[in-house]
């Protein structure tokens, strides 16, 4: 069936009235944090328009969501509440409905990946927490619970802490274009060593998917790195590490809550290291703010890639 990806009136029978406002993504192919922050701008945008906004990551493929299932559950109910905890079944009934645009809705948190968003230029990551503050991204409460557990056991409070943030090689290898640049990960950990001693720090948290970039940084940091109790993905070289899923029971609402786990964790630390990606600008809407922060600015990759997914 083709899909009609523009904003339309689906239906408009109630002039006055409540008026409800479908979120979707046209991109399936797309990770936790990149329909994050495409869907914060969403939801600024309906309620700029007095919409109530509504996330339906159900009648949509996308990587969080078993294909067996699509049509069945939420994928974006796994991990946060709806804005106004309306749910798909009362906005879709509703005698007001408007299906927005299943592409990027402009302002976005760090468009086109701006340092500007990310040094708080003219107050603008501070527009994008406000949302966060309102309730708009709500993580569900027994995932944060599950989060907080894992945040307690690995970090005490007497730690001061390097949040480093470190998008998997394939991003490196793969150079998908107008994407930010990512740094090599020796010179991650080289402006690391310089960042814990000079902000005196005595841990450094590594938020990663990628097993080969795990092993450099334990490597290099001994028993200060921690890390999370998730699965991590070998790289091999094929494809995009969205691609790749592990061999598990519900494998694909485990690695969205893993991804999630590290955001909050890493918003949590004192400090921060970080490359620009999608993860990054949601976290930092997270984030009250760190102490200190370098962010690599390294340009964009002009290449644009052929992505194929790996032999299952």
């Amino acid at each position: 069936m083709q899909i009609n990806w523009n904003e339309y009136v689906l239906r408009y029978t109630e002039p006055g009235g409540k008026i409800y406002y479908i979120i979707r993504r046209a991109d399936s192919l797309v990770g936790l944090f990149s329909n994050y922050i495409v869907f914060a701008g969403h939801i600024r945008y309906a309620l700029a328009n007095g919409w109530l906004p509504v996330i339906d990551m159900k009648n949509y493929p996308n990587t969080l969501l078993e294909p067996r299932l699509l049509g069945k559950l939420n994928a974006w109910e796994y991990y946060f509440c709806q804005p106004f905890n309306i749910t798909l079944d009362e906005a879709y009934n509703a005698r007001n409905v408007i299906m927005g645009s299943g592409d990027v809705r402009n302002p976005f948190p760090s468009g086109h990946n701006s340092i500007g968003y990310y040094n708080n230029v003219g107050n603008v990551l501070n527009d994008w927490r406000m949302l966060v503050k309102l309730g708009m991204l709500r993580i569900q409460p027994k995932i944060l619970e599950d989060i907080m557990e894992e945040y307690n056991r690995l970090i005490s409070k007497e730690d001061r802490v390097l949040g480093t943030l470190v998008r998997g090689t394939d991003y490196v290898a793969l150079r998908p274009m107008h994407h930010s640049v990512q740094p090599p990960v020796e010179a991650v950990i080289d402006t690391a060593r310089k960042l814990l001693e000079q902000w005196k720090c005595n841990k450094i948290f590594l938020a990663t998917e990628d097993f080969n970039i795990v092993n450099r940084f334990k490597e290099a940091f001994k028993d200060k790195c921690i890390v999370t109790d998730r699965q991590y993905i070998k790289y091999d070289g094929r494809a995009h590490l969205g691609f790749y899923h592990i061999n598990r029971e519900n494998d694909y609402f485990l690695l969205g809550k893993e991804y999630l786990t590290q955001m909050v964790i890493l918003s949590k630390c004192n400090c921060l290291l970080t490359s620009m990606c999608s993860g990054a600008a949601g976290m930092m809407m997270m984030a009250d703010g760190f102490e200190q922060a370098v962010v690599f600015d390294l340009g964009k990759y002009g290449v644009s890639p052929v992505i194929t997914p790996p032999h299952q």
